[in-house]
């Protein structure tokens, strides 16, 4: 037999097992979406989204930001490790938590792509497979952030460093409320300091949950492929997408939030010791 729980159950839990961040979103804030990316999608009783998310180290990002270790730290406790088992390992704990009193919960990858088709649809009115969530649209309906100008997901405790995790459940549990965007101020150091010159605040169009939107800088993705600057092409897992967390324009926006005093994690130094170091497409640095 089910049993009803609060939020405070949810979110104690959540955090007793790992997560730095939970938020609840409600099935009703997300109904609006289109079936590629909507929750009912993949659980048509859901009544909520649990949104987690686990904290990206900052001295993960040191060596990238010195330019002295590209591949040992960021990629594996920032990227890969964080999200394939720390994240998951959490994700999976709290889903068989919810199992335990009897209720469902989908657990799912905050993957940043686009639904990737790999079929035909299981029967009509259905959305083609493969349904993928916009994970930062769902964790701003759950209160966790905003989606900042440079594409990348805000949130008060730590600007952009951390990675999500969603469990699509059908308890009917208490929301948050959507977050109202305040955190991004459009200072448009992350467009400045793209060396490729890959974000174009001119062309910005508005996102995120409806009712809550910021204007975005259009990106082109293929310069950001072919990013040398501390960006990383996934694998096939992830569909060979952008990481973009170490990326100039990403660190820019670390900087630029701390100089704030923004991110409510404090540190004894600031994250940006010397002036940042830059590439060209091919590789050359760029005096």
């Amino acid at each position: 037999m089910s049993q009803q729980l609060t939020a405070q159950q949810v979110k104690e839990a959540a955090r007793d097992f790992g997560a730095d961040l939970v938020g609840i979103a409600s099935i009703e804030a997300l109904r609006y979406l289109p079936a590629e990316i909507n929750p009912l999608s993949i659980h048509s009783g859901a009544k909520t989204v649990i949104v987690i998310g686990r904290k990206i180290l900052r001295g993960a990002l040191r060596g990238i930001e010195q330019g002295k270790d590209f591949q040992n730290s960021y990629p594996t406790y920032g990227l890969y490790a964080l999200e394939d088992v720390t994240l998951a390992k959490i994700t999976y704990d709290v889903t068989l938590w919810f199992e335990a009193h009897g209720l469902e919960a989908v657990p799912l990858f905050g993957y940043d792509t686009p639904g990737q088709p790999v079929g035909v649809p299981v029967a009509p009115g259905k959305p083609a497979p493969n349904v993928i969530l916009q994970y930062r649209l769902v964790a701003q309906a759950a209160g966790l952030g905003e989606t900042g100008l440079n594409g990348l997901f805000l949130t008060p405790e730590y600007g952009p460093r951390q990675r999500f995790a969603m469990l699509v459940s059908d308890a009917e549990i208490e929301a948050d409320v959507p977050f109202k965007p305040h955190i991004c101020d459009d200072c448009g150091d992350c467009v400045r300091e793209c060396p490729l010159q890959a974000l174009d605040a001119a062309a910005a169009q508005p996102y995120g949950l409806a009712g809550y939107q910021r204007n975005v800088a259009a990106r082109d993705n293929n310069i950001c492929l072919h990013c040398k600057n501390g960006a990383i092409q996934t694998n096939e897992g992830r569909f060979y997408t952008v990481d973009r967390m170490a990326a100039a324009c990403n660190r820019a926006c670390i900087a630029a939030l701390e100089a704030r005093d923004l991110p409510q994690e404090k540190f004894t130094h600031k994250f940006r010791q010397t002036a940042p170091w830059k590439r060209d497409l091919l590789g050359q640095n760029i005096s």
